[in-house]
């Protein structure tokens, strides 16, 4: 496996635009969930359409697929006179359809994970979601044990207890909440109903990411060596097209708040068509989706494991900062407010970080063998269990960069060219 990495000017800043993109990802979208605007029945009403935002997110990974194009032509036009880049566009896997075809796979599990996800954002505060979402590191540990037969050590079992216990703590939390609003959702249910739903939906889509990881890392990696922005690009074609012409259509005959169905397409529309900020809060979250994306690989494949452990801590503190913040300068219009709760949610980050730490190695348990799982950028460590398996694993995808994935198995040199030249210089897999 590669070594550590220094952090220089380029991966900090790749760093920090990961960091901003994930944060104004998720505040763009529980933005969209608070707004309220008039629907098709001319009545204003609260904006809650999980398969749009879904919808929305996919296309936000589409347009990865036009930046892999590009690459690739500035590629092949300077491999005309650089015969290493030319040797390695020889070398380099085939893009078949059958790889083509085999991204859809995951995608159908990626849809139900993220329409889960985004139906439980519209339920809960959006730091208690980006602290649930930890659990993800819970479910791909048990499935590793369990399904894929790849044995955790005692110590490492500890974290995941520990973290464990900080998703419960936060999932419980909404019950120190004495002033909740006694205001009822569409359905008549009461404020603690409401929260309880989003928990639910919430570690529902944590638990379809788990199991898509664990498929990728069971049926295609290393079978479905495909360059990464082709495998996000492909990832929300695949998604977009299943949203709108597989969920829409069973959305629209299951009972639901949206019209009497689950979401009237019709409805979201005329509510877009009403209230422009809905729609600039849409374009955000789609951007900001593309941005998290193309930084989360650069990240994956330019920084060590360590720097992706922080990224990944830091990522719900900065949306929770962000949230109170906007909640003091709008006089409590929108954002989070500090409540009885959110005590309960600090002490379940605390520990959340606590566990994560001795899952890692970082920290010792007394009497037990501990491995450093950063420092050796393990496959089984957090950074690395908290994202797709066919990035993570996959050595080649790597060499865009100068080098492979810190997880992969396999070495591969360091380039010290600049991060342009990174780019399009060396040879992406076909």
């Amino acid at each position: 496996m590669t070594g550590e990495r220094s952090c220089d000017a380029s991966s900090a800043l790749v760093f920090v635009i990961g960091l901003v993109s994930g944060t104004v990802c998720i505040i763009a979208s529980k933005s969209l969930c608070e707004g309220t605007a008039r629907g098709s029945d001319g009545e204003v009403e609260p904006f809650h359409p999980p398969v749009w935002t879904s919808f929305i997110m996919f296309f936000g990974m589409v347009f990865a697929l036009p930046l892999y194009l590009i690459l690739e032509g500035v590629k092949r036009v300077r491999a005309r006179s650089n015969q290493a880049i030319a040797a390695e566009l020889a070398a380099a896997p085939e893009v078949t359809l059958k790889m083509v075809l085999n991204l859809g796979v995951p995608a159908v599990f990626d849809l139900s994970s993220v329409l889960l996800l985004m139906a439980g954002l519209m339920h809960i505060p959006a730091s208690m979601w980006s602290l649930l979402r930890g659990g993800c590191i819970v479910f791909v540990a048990l499935m590793k044990q369990f399904g894929l037969g790849t044995p955790l050590s005692a110590s490492m079992w500890v974290g995941v207890g520990v973290i464990t216990c900080a998703v419960c703590l936060v999932g419980l939390s909404p019950m120190l909440n004495d002033e909740a609003p006694t205001a009822a959702d569409a359905d008549g249910a009461g404020e603690g109903n409401v929260m309880l739903t989003g928990v639910l939906l919430t570690v529902g889509g944590t638990f379809m990411q788990s199991v898509q990881y664990a498929y990728e890392e069971k049926m295609l990696t290393g079978e479905t060596p495909a360059p990464p922005w082709l495998l996000i690009g492909m990832e929300g074609v695949f998604g977009s097209l299943l949203t709108f012409f597989l969920v829409y259509p069973i959305a629209a005959v299951v009972p639901g708040p949206n019209n009497g169905v689950f979401e009237d397409l019709d409805n979201t529309m005329a509510q877009l068509r009403d209230n422009p900020t809905l729609v600039g809060l849409s374009v955000l979250f789609c951007v900001s989706v593309f941005a998290l994306n193309s930084m989360s690989i650069l990240v994956t494949f330019m920084l060590s494991s360590v720097w992706h452990a922080i990224l990944d801590n830091f990522r719900p503190i900065s949306i929770w900062a962000t949230q109170l913040a906007i909640y003091s300068l709008t006089d409590g219009a929108h954002g989070e407010a500090w409540t009885r709760a959110s005590y309960a949610q600090l002490a379940g980050l605390v520990v959340m970080l606590l566990g994560t730490a001795i899952y890692n190695g970082t920290i010792a348990v007394p009497g037990l063998p501990t491995k450093d799982l950063l420092a050796k950028s393990d496959a089984k460590s957090t950074p690395a269990l908290t994202r797709s398996p066919l990035l993570t694993q996959n050595a080649q995808p790597g060499l865009e960069f100068g080098s492979g994935s810190p997880y992969a198995q396999q070495r591969v040199a360091i380039d010290n060219s600049s991060l342009t030249e990174q780019l399009v210089g060396v040879g992406v897999n076909k």
